[in-house]
């Protein structure tokens, strides 16, 4: 969808790291979620906040599915974790690199800008971006979709991490 066709009426909040603290500004947009987050993720390491706020989405009986563009098999991954939560996990390898650090919650907000969903990510200089708008939400969604109809599933971390051994050979 053209940016020109989405509604301007969009209400923004922006977060600044290393000023400010972005992934406490994640976690408070992950726990007014009711329904729905669907994540689009470069980098996701545990000890950021941000996964550790999603398994508890999940816990709490939201619908929390993931897209992330590397394998599972690197250092601090969250997603042998937030898999072990029973969050729905797809590797984007089809894509040179999957850069997408995005989330739509509820169909009503996303979460989007630089701001990788990692620990490393508070002491450089990145952006977050809140857009409350059921438009750029949706747009985003679709976005969400079309890089799930060409992902891999992610059943087991050691299935995923042989094939990707094997074939780096």
């Amino acid at each position: 969808m053209p940016v020109s066709s989405l509604s301007s009426g969009a209400a923004v909040a922006v977060c600044f790291a290393p000023e400010e603290n972005c992934a406490d500004f994640a976690d408070r947009a992950i726990g007014n979620a009711e329904r729905e987050i669907l994540v689009g993720a470069y980098g996701l390491t545990i000890g950021s906040s941000i996964a550790e706020a999603l398994i508890r989405a999940k816990g709490r009986g939201i619908d929390v599915r993931l897209i992330a563009k590397t394998t599972p098999c690197e250092r601090n991954s969250a997603v042998g974790p937030l898999a072990a939560a029973g969050v729905p996990i797809w590797i984007d390898d089809q894509a040179r690199i999957a850069h997408a650090k995005t989330m739509v919650i509820d169909g009503a907000v996303t979460l989007t800008g630089s701001y990788n969903w990692t620990r490393g990510a508070a002491a450089n200089s990145e952006n977050l971006n809140l857009i409350s708008s059921h438009d750029v939400a949706a747009a985003y969604s679709a976005h969400w979709r079309q890089r799930l109809a060409v992902s891999i599933r992610f059943d087991r971390k050691k299935d995923w991490c042989r094939v990707a051994t094997t074939e780096a050979r």
